[in-house]
């Protein structure tokens, strides 16, 4: 059910927003609305809370959000505020950002290293991936400590397995297979 309603809701934003030539602004002004629901979580209980008003909902939405987002995403907050679908924002968002990347030929990649990656070290690896893919590659970077060293690359379900630890294992494997 969420991802239906997400998708239906992210659908009549897309298509908005095509109209009025804004996709870029609301897929930055979602990214905003996604950071300040991850940040503060207590937020999003608020919102979805049944005794809650509508109005008091409309209100919050207008003293986080005017004058930082455009009339067209408050408006857009109230209608998920008037239609009680607060629960599935952060689906709607979801489901916005695949959209856009589709229509802008973006594909999100996700680089698990040990540590953060360097600015230069992002640029060049999205810059390879874009070649390979052929498409805009947006490079995430997530750290993980008990990765001993390389990158593991996550595209679209997929993994790239250049870590350490996953050579090691495929040695491993080798050596297991070889009989004497």
């Amino acid at each position: 059910m969420a991802k239906l309603v997400g998708k239906r809701y992210a659908l009549a934003l897309f298509e908005t927003g095509l109209d009025l030539n804004k996709i870029d602004e609301f897929d930055k002004e979602l990214d905003f609305i996604k950071s300040v629901f991850e940040e503060e979580e207590d937020l999003l209980k608020i919102l979805q809370h049944p005794k809650i008003k509508k109005g008091e909902k409309r209100n919050l939405i207008d003293s986080i959000f005017k004058n930082r987002v455009s009339n067209e995403m408050i408006n857009f907050l109230y209608i998920i505020i008037d239609k009680r679908r607060e629960r599935y924002i952060l689906d709607i968002v979801k489901e916005y950002k695949k959209l856009f990347n589709e229509h802008e030929n973006i594909i999100e990649v996700v680089a698990t290293t040990a540590v953060p990656m360097e600015e230069k070290s992002i640029t060049r690896l999205e810059l390879v991936l874009s070649n390979k893919l052929n498409k805009k590659v947006k490079l995430i970077n997530r750290v993980d400590k008990t990765i001993l060293g390389g990158v593991l690359l996550e595209i679209e379900n997929k993994l790239i397995d250049g870590t350490v630890l996953g050579q090691l294992e495929s040695i491993g494997k080798t050596i297991k297979g070889i009989s004497l």
